[in-house]
């Protein structure tokens, strides 16, 4: 009999610390569900700086750990193209070149990267459309925020798209990206890029 008590209890105790578990992993926001995969870290005391805009040359190395690349986006030995590139920005030449050969950004009208710039809301919709290989749509720039609406990429968000996009908003449209389907896959963006959401299913 104290036997079956004690099997007894000690399944309630495994099964609470599952329970707890689990209920830890769905009360991650965004932010943090980013920062434990790699893709958001912060500065150098691993402040996220949530309430500060999003510069655009931040935005490509964000970019580079999502695909898992960014050692290889550092050492990427093509010379940035874009005018506004030079000796005192060189720690981002890799990764913007980078992020232009794979075709996710472009630059400005004038040849220019736009570096030190706050990044746009409907800039970056662009940018995850491109990720998610809505490349004909990305194009659509009038159209983009309702193409972005139409997906789920601003699930529970309510911003302007001709806004400065608040990093801690770019945490929510990640996410939000990384859980859609590539165009004409049956897989996540999450599942192309290898990234476990499995534990996050119930961040809704």
């Amino acid at each position: 009999m104290k036997r079956i008590s004690y099997i007894l209890l000690l399944s309630i105790l495994v099964f609470s610390l599952l329970s707890g578990s689990a209920a830890f992993a769905q009360d991650k926001t965004p932010p943090e569900i980013l920062k434990e995969l790699g893709v958001l870290k912060g500065d150098k005391d691993g402040n996220l700086m949530l309430d500060s805009y999003l510069k655009r040359q931040d935005m490509v190395v964000l970019i580079s750990r999502l695909y898992k690349e960014e050692n290889k986006a550092t050492t990427y030995l093509l010379p940035a193209k874009f005018s506004d590139l030079n000796e005192n920005n060189t720690y981002y030449h890799g990764f913007i070149q980078w992020a232009a050969d794979k075709n996710l950004i472009i630059g400005m009208d004038d040849g220019s990267f736009g570096f030190g710039k706050n990044v746009k809301v409907r800039d970056f919709q662009v940018l995850l459309l491109r990720v998610l290989d809505y490349r004909e749509e990305s194009g659509l720039y009038d159209s983009v925020p309702e193409i972005a609406d139409k997906l789920g990429l601003m699930k529970g968000i309510n911003v302007n798209p001709n806004g400065y996009l608040m990093r801690r908003t770019m945490a929510d449209m990640t996410l939000n990206a990384l859980k859609l389907n590539k165009k004409g896959s049956p897989l996540t963006l999450a599942e192309v890029l290898e990234l476990d959401l499995g534990k996050y299913e119930g961040n809704e």
